[in-house]
């Protein structure tokens, strides 16, 4: 309910106009002069039109318009002034400093009642426009926020790229002494089982020690080569001609790039046609889409101990179908509707910038193909991704 105020020095006035405003559906308060209503305009919530008579004791109508009008803090207060004045300078006057409307004494009721609609609207359609503008200055904050974290993901990128090869070169010549030393050790080793019959149990015990270390070592070092082939062929610049691609290695390797999310609670099972046809695309752009769906279905499965991730192939008619099923938290109905726009996200703001879907539905979408998601929620999800099967001409 709106709160209009009247201000008036004359009792007969106040009793008729609140007597008329309260029957129209309006909250009133009263004041005798303009320093109580001052007050009473200073006190929340504000009262969203005043009826102020121009001319009582303390400040003026206008003057009260004036300092409405200088004040920030206020929301919109549809300022009435009560007059007979006529004077086209005292109109001019009164509107220049704040006044948005006139009713002339004495005052018709039918007239007031349009004033207080307009007043009404005025006041509804302000509030209105506030709040939209502070809902779109959150979203752009947010906005901003994330295409900042996006932007730093992307530097991240071209540093892994950078580091990636810096690395390349020592883990290479490690593995390189790795082997050496091995074969080494096994000169070594056979030497000592063959010379020494009565091999001691100490000496026994650190040959199979240093067996196991260099076998650690050597599968150690191949994996971290593993990983830098992966983010290297992962980073590198997209080529612009598309070229044949196995599906089944793009997926083994988004595996092996997200393997650091999936080690600890995710077992990963996957179902391949023996055979995959190829499919005409970019190798880069599909290893980020399946990058993004393994990702994502690590994060639904976060709070799940025992963590299944199923990805499936299928060859049906000319395409190839993909399945990404987990057995996570899953998708409300609502969420599902949204989860492909630009920037939409459930995840925490440092987790995630709601671009990653949206991105790979346009990829798929750049190769003839569709995405699509499905889920119940508490039963995990499915993401499906079909691709056209390359066929030479």
């Amino acid at each position: 309910m709106i709160k209009v105020l009247i201000a008036d020095d004359r009792p007969t006035t106040r009793y008729m106009l609140k007597k008329n405003i309260c029957d129209w559906g309006y909250e009133v308060v009263e004041a005798i002069d303009g320093d109580q209503a001052w007050e009473l305009l200073q006190i929340k919530p504000y009262p969203r039109i005043a009826i102020l008579d121009w001319m009582m004791p303390g400040l003026n109508g206008v003057e009260i318009c004036k300092k409405l009008q200088n004040a920030s803090s206020f929301p919109l207060i549809y300022t009435i002034l009560l007059t007979s004045k006529k004077e086209r300078e005292d109109l001019v006057y009164a509107l220049e400093n704040g006044a948005h409307n006139f009713q002339s004494k004495p005052f018709s009721p039918v007239e007031l009642r349009s004033h207080l609609k307009v007043a009404k609207r005025l006041v509804e359609s302000d509030d209105q426009l506030k709040k939209y503008a502070a809902e779109m200055e959150q979203i752009a904050e947010v906005r901003a926020k994330q295409l900042i974290h996006a932007d730093r993901l992307a530097t991240l990128g071209t540093l892994a790229a950078g580091i990636t090869h810096e690395i390349s070169s020592p883990i290479t010549y490690v593995s390189a002494n790795t082997d050496a030393v091995s074969n080494h050790w096994r000169n070594v080793r056979n030497f000592i089982q063959e010379n020494m019959h009565d091999t001691h149990e100490t000496i026994s015990h650190s040959i199979k020690k240093v067996d196991k270390s260099l076998a650690r070592i050597s599968s150690g070092t191949l994996r971290i080569i593993k990983i830098i082939r992966g983010i290297s062929s992962f980073s590198r610049k997209e080529h612009a001609q598309k070229e044949t691609i196995n599906i089944h290695d793009c997926i083994n390797l988004a595996l092996q790039l997200c393997q650091n999310q999936l080690k600890y609670h995710i077992q990963v099972h996957k179902n391949f046609v023996p055979v995959v046809p190829m499919v005409l695309g970019n190798q880069h752009e599909i290893e980020q889409v399946f990058v993004n769906l393994i990702s994502n279905a690590s994060h639904a499965m976060s709070q799940t101990q025992s963590g299944q991730l199923t990805i499936s192939s299928q060859v049906v008619d000319k395409e190839i179908l993909l399945k990404f099923k987990d057995n996570g938290t899953g998708i409300s109905e609502e969420v599902l509707e949204n989860i492909w726009d630009p920037f939409y996200t459930t995840k925490p703001e440092e987790k995630g910038t709601g671009l990653g879907l949206s991105i790979s539905k346009e990829i798929i979408a750049r190769h003839d193909g569709q995405i699509r998601a499905e889920s119940v929620p508490g039963a995990g999800a499915c993401f499906i991704v079909s691709l056209p099967i390359y066929e030479k001409n």
